[in-house]
């Protein structure tokens, strides 16, 4: 495994590296955010069905 302090280095080096890198990053946080909105949209779905059933709307 590289020193951080060579990673750094080539990093100064090689701009596309470190785009890239950010890049993936990005790519990351965006895969987590679509993860935690389809969990918060399932979660609001069961709460409006809940609110129906106790609105006696459910069978």
């Amino acid at each position: 495994m590289e020193k951080i302090s060579v990673i750094r280095q080539k990093e100064q080096e090689d701009p596309v590296l470190t785009m890239g890198q950010e890049l993936a990053m990005l790519k990351l946080e965006n895969i987590e955010k679509d993860a935690m909105i389809q969990t918060l949209g399932q979660q609001l779905a069961l709460v409006k069905v809940e609110l129906i059933q106790m609105k006696g709307g459910g069978v």
